[in-house]
C-alpha cells in the first residue's frame, strides 16, 4: 500500500521507486520507486516490484467474492478485528498509544525472481494530537540488480474508531533515494475503517502519489481490505488495490493468514498477485512487534 511495460525494475531507478509505492502499507505500508524509468508505463512497487505485463489479475474475483461473503454472511466470534499493517497495502484508521512503538519487517518473493525486503520502525508521539512517525528501509532486487530506498512516514487519526465503528486517518510519506541523496516523490493516503463487529473490519483507502522521475506526474491510489478474526489468535486478511495512471496494470490483490500469539506480535503469510503491475505471483512473510501499546 502498485505498472508496467516491459522494463525490469533493476534497469530503472524510477521503477524501483514505484515498486515501493505500490506496497506502501499504511504508509508505512505502502513506498516508492519513482526515478528514471525508461518506459512511461511503469510505476510500482514497494512499500513491496515490477516486470513485464502479463494481463489482468486472475486472483481478484475470488478475493472480492471472499470479502463480500465475509461482510454479508460470516458470523462474528468474540475476538478483536485484526489490525492491518506490515506487508499489506490497504491501511486502517488506527495508530498505537502515545509512547508506543511498532517494528515491522517483511520479505516478498516473486515467481519471476524479484524480491523485496523491508524494515519499518515507527513510534507514536504527542504533538497536541497523537502522530505516528516512522520510516521504511527498502532493499530490493530485480533482474539481478539491487537497490535501496527509504521513506519518512507520518500518520494521525482525526476521527478515532468509536462506538459507531467508523474511523478516519490521514497519512503521508516522503520518498528518499540514499544513493543519489535526493527526494523522489511523496504519498498521501486517507484510510477509512468500518467495524461491523469486534471481529470484522472493512478498510477503504484513497489517495495520491507524486513521481518526480520519468514518468513524472500525479497518480491516484485506492484500495479495499477486509480483516476477520475467525478464531482467537487467527485472522484472514484480503485486499484489492490499484495505482491509477498511464501505463498501470490493475487491479492488484493480496490474501493472507495472520497468527497473533499475543496482542503485541503478528506473523503473516501472504499470497499476492500483480503487486507491482508486473503480473507475477508473490509470497510474503512478515513479522510485527509492538512495544508499549497495552
Amino acid at each position: 500500500m502498485d505498472t508496467t511495460s516491459g522494463e525490469k525494475l533493476g534497469k530503472s531507478p524510477e521503477r524501483r521507486n514505484y515498486m515501493v509505492l505500490a506496497r506502501y502499507h499504511s504508509l508505512t505500508e505502502s513506498v516508492a520507486r519513482m526515478r528514471g524509468m525508461k518506459v512511461p508505463a511503469s510505476i510500482e512497487a514497494a512499500s513491496r516490484f515490477m516486470g513485464p505485463r502479463q494481463g489482468r489479475v486472475y486472483a481478484c474475483p475470488s478475493v472480492l467474492a471472499f470479502a463480500l461473503f465475509m461482510i454479508l454472511v460470516v458470523p462474528t466470534p468474540k475476538a478483536f478485528a485484526a489490525r492491518l499493517g506490515g506487508a499489506y497495502y490497504v491501511d486502517d484508521a488506527e495508530i498505537g498509544k502515545p509512547g508506543s512503538c511498532e517494528f515491522e519487517s517483511w520479505s516478498s518473493f516473486a515467481a519471476n525472481g524479484d524480491r523485496i525486503a523491508v524494515f519499518s520502525p515507527a513510534c507514536v508521539v504527542n504533538f497536541g494530537a497523537p502522530i505516528e512517525l516512522g520510516t521504511n528501509i527498502v532493499n530490493l532486487r530485480s533482474d539481478g540488480q539491487g537497490d535501496t530506498i527509504a521513506t519518512l512516514t507520518a500518520k494521525t487519526v482525526p476521527i478515532p474508531i468509536g462506538p459507531s465503528g467508523f474511523g478516519l486517518a490521514i497519512a503521508g510519506a516522503v520518498i528518499y533515494d540514499p544513493g543519489h541523496q535526493t527526494g523522489n516523490g511523496f504519498i498521501v493516503n486517507v484510510p477509512v475503517s468500518f467495524d461491523f463487529s469486534k471481529s470484522l473490519r472493512v478498510n477503504v483507502n484513497f489517495g495520491a502519489q507524486y513521481n518526480d522521475g520519468d514518468p513524472r506526474g500525479l497518480f491516484a491510489t485506492g484500495g479495499v481490505g477486509v480483516s476477520w478474526n475467525f478464531i482467537p489468535r487467527w485472522s484472514v486478511i484480503s485486499e484489492v488495490f490499484a495505482i491509477m495512471g498511464p501505463g498501470q496494470s490493475n487491479p492488484r490483490a493480496q490474501s493472507g493468514l495472520r497468527y497473533s500469539p499475543t496482542k503485541d506480535i503478528d506473523w503473516d503469510l501472504i499470497y499476492g498477485r500483480n503487486l507491482t503491475g508486473e503480473g507475477a505471483n508473490w509470497i510474503t512473510m512478515a513479522l510485527t512487534i509492538r512495544i508499549g501499546d497495552n
